[in-house]
């Protein structure tokens, strides 16, 4: 499984799992997306973005809150990315979803806080993020 909820007192906190880091970046989309249980409609959608950050927390921290930025705007929901480019201070693509009617839970965001991103022995990649709903 790639990802797990993991328990905490107040937020949302998960543990997300991939072969590699861009993997790790569109699991921890799906995670997020899934637990809002968005009502999807047919009309597919595709929402460009760009995100520089210091280090590859800060691009996970904020590609998550840019989706959650994009899809409280265009009401949309966001289950997949196409990943254009990619290095440990940058990444440019798309998120993929569709347009929803309205969502079971909110996310507020995703925070800094306790947020951790590594790379293990085996190569492959884990991350831990906490999110305010």
């Amino acid at each position: 499984m790639p990802y797990r909820q993991l328990e905490h007192t107040a937020d949302l906190s998960f543990e997300v799992t991939a072969a590699s880091f861009p993997e790790l970046l569109a699991e921890a989309l799906r995670a997020m997306t899934e637990w809002t249980g968005p009502y999807w409609t047919d009309t597919r959608v595709e929402r460009p973005f760009r995100i520089e950050a210091p280090d590859q927390v800060g691009l996970l921290v904020d590609l998550l809150n840019e989706a959650l930025t994009l899809s409280q705007i265009h009401r949309e929901a966001y289950d997949a990315l196409s990943i254009r480019s990619c290095s440990e201070e940058f990444i440019e693509g798309s998120f993929l979803g569709r347009a929803i009617s309205g969502a079971r839970d909110e996310i507020k965001a995703v925070t800094y806080h306790g947020a951790k991103v590594e790379e293990r022995a085996d190569g492959s990649w884990m991350a831990i993020l906490l999110m305010d709903i």
